[in-house]
């Protein structure tokens, strides 16, 4: 059984999916959710936050059209904009009742401007790491769910494994999304850890980061890393960047979402797409249900599931101990 299909079990076994129980076999047929996704449909994330939305509206009947604006791996302001742009274009044309829009380009160059605004459909948001004001989230047409990263968790969960770990570097891409959730991150921090927050632009300087972090750290927490590039500018498949990091590595590491687990962190108390896009799916299921969307309140309340990847504990000499193996959601072999 993949670590995916364990995660979306937990999650569903949680009650992770908020909604009236009478609403669970509930058809809206002739209802229309348009989604919005801020990157390509290749990003993990997003094919999760997809695939959830898919699983929980398609069976209820919803019609659904999907829109990716592809900014993770595009830069250009006037790109964005037209991305933007496209998106507002296309929810005109398709007129839906509920738009679902992910992560936060997708909130500035398209969703921010219709917040408020009686006339046009409701919003669910989901992935937002910049405080949800800044869009003018909430309003009488938007709710959704923000994205906090379990820092405080995950550092519990690495010194349980390790409890000698005192100095963490924590790495992070150069995005404004990442810069968000490492500015939160940063204020709760415990007062016995010192972190160095590293924002890193190419593959070459994450390299030598993680190289340089054995001489002086005792952990490494790794946040993001999906906009690297390298000598010629080009952007370094995530995959690549995990995949040399999990084979230089020599520190233990603490990752945030599942796909950093899975492809080499020791550990993590994770986030997960498919989470975030159970919760944005059971907000538009009771807004076309009949509920104002201002009237749900926003969430950061995701559970977080503890994942481990015992090939990493292997490599490292690490023994997990027996209770957190009971305690995980997924392991990695």
């Amino acid at each position: 059984m993949s670590y995916k299909t364990l995660i979306a079990a937990a999650l569903l076994l949680c009650s992770v999916i908020r909604q009236p129980a009478a609403m669970a076999a509930e058809s809206f047929a002739g209802k229309k959710v348009f989604v919005v996704h801020s990157y390509d449909r290749g990003f993990a994330w997003t094919a999760d936050i997809d695939e959830a939305l898919q699983r929980i509206l398609t069976p209820r009947q919803v019609r659904m059209r999907t829109f990716f604006m592809d900014t993770n791996l595009q830069h250009d302001e006037a790109r964005l904009a037209s991305a933007g742009r496209e998106a507002a274009a296309i929810m005109l044309e398709f007129q839906p009742d509920v738009v679902i829009v992910s992560d936060d380009n997708a909130q500035q160059y398209f969703a921010a401007q219709f917040a408020g605004n009686a006339s046009a459909p409701s919003f669910v948001f989901c992935g937002v790491n910049k405080a949800p004001a800044i869009y003018g989230y909430p309003a009488v047409n938007v709710t959704g769910v923000t994205e906090n990263l379990a820092w405080g968790k995950g550092l519990e969960l690495l010194r349980s494994i390790r409890p000698s770990i005192r100095r963490v570097q924590v790495l992070l891409d150069a995005r404004p999304s990442s810069q968000a959730a490492a500015l939160s991150m940063r204020a709760a921090t415990p007062p016995d850890i010192e972190a160095d927050w590293s924002v890193i632009e190419t593959f070459d300087e994450w390299r030598r980061c993680v190289l340089d972090a054995a001489d002086s750290h005792d952990a490494l927490a790794i946040m993001t890393y999906h906009n690297l590039t390298d000598a010629a500018g080009r952007m370094v498949p995530a995959e690549e960047i995990m995949l040399w990091t999990r084979n230089n590595a020599t520190l233990p590491s603490l990752g945030f979402f599942d796909y950093t687990v899975a492809d080499g962190a020791l550990c993590g108390v994770i986030q997960t797409g498919f989470e975030h896009g159970s919760l944005a799916a059971a907000m538009a299921l009771r807004i076309l249900g009949g509920e104002r969307a201002g009237d749900i309140p926003v969430t950061g309340s995701t559970r977080g599931l503890l994942m481990l990847n015992m090939a990493t504990a292997d490599k490292l000499g690490i023994e997990i101990p027996h209770l957190l193996l009971q305690e995980a959601a997924a392991i990695v072999e």
